[in-house]
């Protein structure tokens, strides 16, 4: 019997896609993203441990730091991001603004709404991990020179880009 590795797992998975009447290629392509983005998944909530930080509060810091260093949000978008609910997210932001990781003040534009922003610890956390894990995604990518990384990151982005409703994507 063959010794299973991620690569026979691989072939083993595009073999029976394909055997099944799927596109060859479009299983290969799928199959590998696929396959890189769970060993990823698995390395960041081992990071994520590490670093007292959990998934659930990674994606508000990351919601918000894609704002802009000073940037905020408001709770309800950041429950439509999550995929929660409002009184989820309210839950989330109370024990965030406890750890000083966010703060939540009225909106001078509308006093019935509040916003979120990072505080300075909620940026450095943010961006600590970001460095920490930044070796490992690279490393997953180490067997490609420079331009094959570049190659595959803008094919990979006109793949996105060719989801948006509109089929408009920004210039690059």
């Amino acid at each position: 019997m063959t010794r299973r590795t991620p690569w026979t797992e691989y072939e083993r998975a595009v073999r029976v896609y394909t055997e099944a009447g799927a596109a060859e290629t479009v299983q290969r392509i799928v199959t590998a993203v696929s396959r890189l983005s769970r060993r990823l998944d698995v390395f960041y909530a081992e990071r994520f441990d590490a670093l007292d930080l959990s998934r659930a509060e990674w994606s508000v810091l990351h919601a918000l730091a894609v704002e802009g260093r000073h940037g905020h949000s408001n709770p309800s978008r950041l429950a439509e991001a999550a995929g929660v609910s409002a009184s989820t997210m309210t839950h989330r932001l109370d024990k965030m603004v406890e750890r000083g990781l966010v703060q939540r003040e009225p909106d001078p534009t509308n006093r019935t709404r509040m916003v979120v922003s990072l505080t300075r610890a909620g940026w450095d956390r943010f961006r600590e991990a970001v460095l920490d894990v930044e070796t490992q995604e690279a490393g997953v990518f180490a067997p490609l020179t420079d331009t094959e990384r570049a190659t595959l990151a803008r094919l990979l982005e006109k793949a996105i880009a060719a989801q948006e409703p509109d089929g408009r994507r920004r210039a690059r």
